[in-house]
């Protein structure tokens, strides 16, 4: 069925509603999304997200050159999700379509069409089953279908397997423009889980008042005491261990010692004494501010959990390198994994550490053909390769590791070198290049370089005294 939107509907603000899952219900988890004629793909296109044997995979890091619609896909993979309840498909004999009404995507659907005499299709795939964490647990499968036409048409339809009750669907989303929100916890689009990843202007929750609010909690008598108490330092521990240099954080009712005028907030203790969170720097600051918004999600859709981090869910964030130091990149996804241990991560990126870092994930490239944008779920293994050597595979392409400057340089002298006979002037070019090149270094790191220059310049010495050419 194809609902039409009313005119002028434009972007709106997806509704959420809390509902908790069936007690047992199963984890929901991505397989696999298929896009035809959306944005920059054309033909049908499929980003795998399962581990290749029917389990879905808890890390996928999608790749490519700007404007190749890394974005797109997390968007459209949160368009695609089921809404945030419970459906229940009583069939008995064998799978049906079933009607869904409209889809969920929180922006026109014009918006995503490749061009507006096309039809375009969206197919989300999903596993049922056990927690990640559950490496014996089987998945049954779910598909749910968007269709999209001009002027605002669309529908949704979804193919029901028997006797199956879908558990609610928990995924949230982080645009590449993620910001804390300025105040107050209702901010505008600020309750919306996947809201930032189609909006610029949407704000996260504030991470502060939130801290707030559960000390508060935490120290106010009542029959949820303890569990207030268990969710401000749960969440008080994960930004101490996340952040680096961070050894401390408190949460006071005035930051000031000013009686008279008392300003709650939280501080940070670092290397350079105790820093209130406005004052830290922005990649600090946008860290902290997705985690806990995250966290505090988790916690809500999971409130009688002994553990809400530890709790299923689906997260997608654009640039997740956003601000950050390579030290931080490389180490992010492991901490990730860890702390969130059933959580599904579908990731964008542009940095060689964060893929370096991601040892047992699925690496995405998206690559331009014609007109058109392919993606390759194939993309070489680089277990154990450096960051040059990464940079230069088919991952980021890049024709050399070494400045630009050099690239036509080298590019020159590899040509000599592959003639089989070198005549003069061929000579003088090479002794031109090497002198225009200078010394390349050698090895990993400085330490390394500097030893490597030391036994060429042996190896020199050794080849004069003994008569051979310099």
């Amino acid at each position: 069925m194809v609902a039409k939107k009313a005119a002028g509907g434009g972007a709106r603000t997806r509704a959420t509603r809390k509902v908790e899952g069936p007690k047992g219900a199963r984890a929901v988890y991505f397989l696999s999304l298929i896009l035809e004629n959306v944005r920059c793909f054309g033909p049908a296109q499929t980003l795998d997200l399962s581990d290749g044997e029917g389990r879905p995979r808890q890390w996928t890091v999608i790749l490519g050159n700007n404007g190749v619609g890394k974005t797109t896909l997390l968007q459209a993979l949160a368009g695609s999700a089921p809404e945030e309840t419970v459906f229940t498909y009583p069939v008995h004999s064998r799978s049906v379509i079933c009607s869904l009404g409209e889809s969920s995507f929180p922006i026109d659907s014009d918006e995503l069409l490749r061009s507006k005499e096309m039809t375009a299709l969206i197919k989300g795939r999903f596993g049922l089953g056990a927690a990640l964490s559950n490496a014996s647990a089987e998945f049954q499968q779910y598909e749910l279908h968007i269709s999209l036409k001009g002027e605002g048409e669309q529908g949704k339809s979804g193919n029901c397997v028997d006797d199956l009750e879908l558990a609610t669907f928990c995924c949230f989303g982080y645009g590449a423009t993620r910001r804390m929100g300025a105040s107050a916890l209702s901010e505008p689009g600020a309750d919306d889980p996947i809201l930032t990843l189609f909006r610029d202007d949407v704000p996260l929750r504030n991470a502060e008042e939130w801290l707030l609010q559960a000390d508060y909690a935490a120290s106010k008598p009542s029959p949820h005491r303890e569990r207030a108490r268990a969710r401000r330092d749960s969440v008080r521990s994960m930004l101490i261990d996340l952040l680096p240099d961070v050894d401390d954080i408190e949460i006071l009712a005035d930051l000031d010692d000013n009686a008279a005028r008392p300003r709650p907030g939280i501080r940070l203790k670092t290397p350079y004494g105790w820093v209130p969170l406005h004052g830290l720097s922005l990649g600090y600051k946008t860290l902290l501010a997705w985690m806990v918004d995250l966290a505090s999600r988790l916690h809500e859709r999971y409130p009688e959990s002994e553990n809400p981090l530890a709790e299923p869910a689906v997260v997608l964030v654009d640039e997740i390198d956003l601000h950050l130091h390579p030290a931080w990149q490389r180490t992010l996804l492991d901490y990730l994994s860890r702390r969130f241990p059933n959580v599904q991560f579908v990731v964008t990126a542009h940095s060689p550490l964060v893929v370096q870092a991601a040892t047992d994930a699925n690496v995405v490239v998206l690559r331009r053909e014609g007109d058109h944008v392919v993606i390759d779920n194939g993309a070489a293994a680089v277990r154990s390769w450096r960051i040059d050597q990464i940079l230069t595979s088919d991952l980021f392409g890049l024709p050399s590791a070494r400045p630009p400057v050099l690239d036509p340089l080298l590019a020159e002298r590899r040509k000599l070198l592959t003639k089989p006979r070198l005549s003069a002037a061929d000579r003088r070019a090479l002794e031109r290049i090497e002198q225009e090149i200078g010394e390349l270094p050698t090895g990993e790191t400085p330490e390394q370089m500097e030893a490597m220059d030391i036994i060429a310049r042996a190896a020199r010495s050794l080849k004069k005294a003994s008569g051979g050419a310099a």
